[in-house]
C-alpha cells in the first residue's frame, strides 16, 4: 500500500495519565516511508523534568535507564526542538494512544512551538481494534496482545514501543 505522506509513529512515556498535570519523560518516534512503510529515520529523547535527584532517580527507574543518562537529558523544550529538526512537519502522525497525542500537543505548547502537523492522525489502536474484531481476537488489542498474535517481540522502552507499533501497522496494512 502506498500512502500520500510518510508516517511518523511516536510513543510518549510520562509521569502519569494527565497531559495537563503530568510530564513527558521520553519521546520516541520512527519515520516510515510512504511507499514501503519501512523505517527511514528515528529519534529517542529522554526528558529531564526536575533537578531534584530523588525525582530523577524515580524517573530513571521507570524508564530503565541510568540516573546519569536522565540527569544529562534535555528539558522538554530542547527535546521538542530536536523532534521538529529531525522530522519537520510533513509526515502524518500515527500513535497507539490518543493520550500520547495530547501530551505531544501540550509539550509543543509549553515549548512555545507551533503544532503544524496535519489535523488528521492515524490512530493505530482503533485500527488494531477493528483488525482484532475482524480476525476474532477476543482480547483488547494492546501492543502485547498484537505482538503475541504476530509473533513479534514485546517492547520495553519507548523506542521499542514505537517500532513495535510500526511493525503491527505494517502487518495490518500489508496483510
Amino acid at each position: 500500500m502506498k500512502l500520500i505522506k510518510d508516517l511518523l509513529v511516536f510513543h510518549i512515556e510520562t509521569t502519569g495519565p494527565d497531559p495537563e498535570r503530568d510530564h513527558i519523560i521520553q519521546i520516541a518516534a520512527v519515520l516510515l516511508d510512504k511507499d514501503s512503510l519501512l523505517e527511514k529515520n528515528f529519534q529517542n529523547s529522554f526528558v529531564k523534568v526536575s533537578f531534584l535527584d530523588g525525582t530523577i532517580q524515580k524517573h530513571s527507574e521507570q524508564l530503565g535507564i541510568s540516573f546519569d543518562e536522565l540527569r544529562q537529558s534535555p528539558k522538554i523544550t530542547e527535546a521538542i526542538k530536536d523532534f521538529i529538526n529531525t522530522f519537520g512537519f510533513e509526515p502524518l502522525l500515527a500513535t497507539n494512544s490518543t493520550a500520547s497525542l495530547l501530551f505531544l500537543r501540550n509539550a509543543f505548547k509549553k515549548s512555545l512551538q507551533p503544532f503544524k502537523y496535519d489535523k488528521h492522525v492515524l490512530d493505530v489502536w482503533s485500527l488494531s481494534y477493528i483488525y482484532a474484531l475482524h480476525i476474532g481476537i477476543k482480547k483488547i488489542p494492546s501492543l502485547t496482545t498484537l505482538a503475541d498474535h504476530f509473533n513479534l517481540p514485546t517492547a520495553k522502552t519507548g523506542l521499542d514501543k514505537a517500532r513495535l507499533t510500526a511493525q503491527i501497522l505494517r502487518k495490518i496494512i500489508n496483510g
